[in-house]
């Protein structure tokens, strides 16, 4: 079965990468949540896809450049329609505990952002807090930055790891072969300009951001090992029609 992945949580619904976005993805029949980690000024990891504040809230400046304080008088429920009131910027401690709360038992995909920005010592703080809860859920980790799945996989030997990239390159490729990451996770929009890859049953990747019905239904029936989307209901009516889920 297709794996569906709900991106930066629920967000056509709600704001993204906020715990409603994450509370709303989980009313459906998903497999993982996938979320961005960032650090800030004065060390903390906090839940958010950019490097800047700018696009999801009402503020302004890099998250590297502010402190917890800082972010977290920020708005981040009202820059996009449904507008939502009191929520602000998660710290990763806090989904952590919210999943803690929800008992939740699927997947949790973090991406580690360090493909602009340098962060230092990142990839151990996230693996300390995570190993903190001590999850009975799944953990994936992947980035767009290969050093920082390479240090992931040194500091944690039996980690679950993915590889975010535009086109698997013949050095992701590689890296997948001597097991650095299981899974290459690529963009749908070059990933169909290589139909022959595209319909290869058993490749193990789970493509990006897929909304598209067209291409919803091409994955699912490739069999593909999963999705990475933002249109959370409709892909899994799409996959129960296709693969016949539950039934």
């Amino acid at each position: 079965m297709t794996e569906i992945i709900a991106h930066r949580g629920y967000r056509i619904v709600a704001t993204e990468n906020t715990l409603p976005a994450f509370e709303a993805a989980l009313a459906y029949d998903i497999d993982m949540l996938e979320t961005d980690v960032h650090r800030t000024k004065d060390g903390y990891i906090v839940v958010i896809h950019y490097e800047t504040v700018d696009r999801t809230t009402n503020g302004t400046g890099l998250v590297k450049e502010l402190t917890l304080a800082e972010i977290k008088m920020l708005d981040a429920g009202s820059y996009k329609q449904p507008m939502m009131n009191n929520v602000s910027i998660p710290t990763l401690e806090e989904l952590l505990i919210f999943l803690k709360n929800e008992r939740f038992s699927k997947t949790l995909l973090l991406e580690i952002k360090t493909d602009h920005i340098d962060y230092p010592g990142i990839e151990q703080e996230v693996l300390n807090l995570v190993n903190q809860f001590d999850p009975t859920y799944g953990i994936t980790y992947q980035s767009f930055n290969l050093k920082s799945l390479k240090i992931i996989r040194k500091l944690q030997p039996n980690a679950k790891i993915a590889a975010l990239v535009f086109w698997p390159s013949p050095k992701v490729w590689w890296l997948k072969i001597i097991g650095v990451f299981k899974f290459v996770h690529p963009d749908i929009r070059i990933l169909k300009r290589k139909p022959k890859l595209f319909w290869r049953i058993g490749l193990p990747i789970r493509p990006w951001t897929v909304d598209k019905e067209e291409d919803m239904r091409a994955v699912f029936k490739a069999k593909l090992p999963g999705i990475i989307t933002n249109q959370v209901a409709l892909a899994c009516r799409i996959r129960k029609e296709i693969q016949k889920v539950n039934e």
